[in-house]
């Protein structure tokens, strides 16, 4: 009987003990994007590092519709963090009863991206305007990529009633233009992204060059997008850069998160970047050098602390008090 209750009392024990760590630990949800895009890839990486080099954090990366998702998930707190860009932010909290752009913080600048226009190699369509009447691939519904597909074609004069959009996700968009059921894909995603890589490896393909002008206008009516290149042979076939139009994601979080895990958030990224490299070069884009860029939001006071610590907050842009 004296080994049976010795048993039972060290079982006790082991299970309050484990049942204490379970409390202390942090569960953070990081809402991503499509399976086809690079949002997942990186957001999946951050998952996995802070799960490794966080203390008492495990991290979950979740597929979305990005952006407009993202923002709609972080406002409530239904996801701890999101990636999105800044733009599609403002424009979505301007959109959504009850939401506050003040609820909102930036942790870090995430990973430049391009916004890819494409048609088919020995497709009629030539610039923008020839979109009349064709099918265009705009993004998933209410997703940041959707929001940038219309900046650019409204831009050019053409509204959703001039052609047939086609709500589509970046895996979506593959299929379908692999398929030639749809005449243009638009996504916006770094580079490379899987979505096309894989539309190569079938159909040979053409990027839409934008303007000086129009690029500049873009930019004036939309503060996070900017002037972007697409390298040379990003992807099979493509010889020459091409011009277009860019933004940068940030990796967000709500203003209620915990100092210390933001402050965590910061650090393993800024240390741990190559790691985040080896799942997707994006990757190497996460460093403290570019860390302001694209972010018009205020800095998490954790991610401030961490940033001060390795004297980058100090050298901060002057929008940033």
């Amino acid at each position: 009987m004296k080994i049976l209750r010795l048993g039972l009392a060290v079982i006790m024990v082991v299970s309050m003990v484990t049942t204490a760590e379970a409390a202390k630990k942090m569960y953070l949800s990081i809402a991503t994007g499509g399976t086809g895009g690079v949002y997942y890839l990186i957001g999946a990486g951050i998952a996995k590092l802070m799960s490794k080099y966080a203390p008492n954090i495990k991290a979950t990366s979740e597929t979305t519709a990005a952006g407009v998702e993202n923002t709609r998930l972080l406002g409530p707190k239904k996801a701890e963090v999101a990636l999105l860009d800044e733009t599609t932010l403002r424009s979505t909290v301007a959109k959504t009863p009850g939401f506050k752009l003040e609820d909102y913080r930036a942790i870090f600048s995430g990973h430049p991206m391009f916004t890819h226009i494409f048609v088919s190699v020995d497709s009629p369509i030539k610039d923008i305007p020839d979109f009349k009447g064709k099918k265009v691939a705009v993004g998933a519904p209410a997703s940041g990529n959707e929001v940038i597909a219309k900046a650019v074609t409204e831009e050019y004069g053409l509204t959703y009633k001039d052609f047939k959009p086609q709500w589509l996700s970046f895996a979506e968009q593959a299929s379908a233009f692999k398929d030639r059921s749809i005449d243009v894909g638009i996504i916006t995603a770094g580079v490379p992204t899987s979505s096309i890589v894989d539309i190569t490896t079938v159909v040979p393909i053409r990027f839409m060059y934008l303007t000086e002008d129009k690029m500049k206008a873009i930019e004036g009516k939309n503060p996070a997008f900017f002037p972007n290149i697409l390298p040379a042979n990003s992807y099979k076939g493509q010889m020459t850069a091409i011009k277009g139009i860019g933004s940068a994601g940030t990796i967000t979080v709500h203003k209620d998160m915990d100092e210390t895990t933001a402050y965590w958030l910061c650090k393993v990224i800024a240390e741990y970047y190559k790691e985040l490299a080896e799942i997707h070069p994006a990757g190497n884009a996460y460093t403290l050098n570019r860390v302001f860029e694209g972010i018009g939001i205020p800095f998490h006071p954790g991610a401030i602390k961490y940033l001060t610590e390795v004297g980058v907050w100090q050298k901060r842009p002057a929008r940033f008090k």
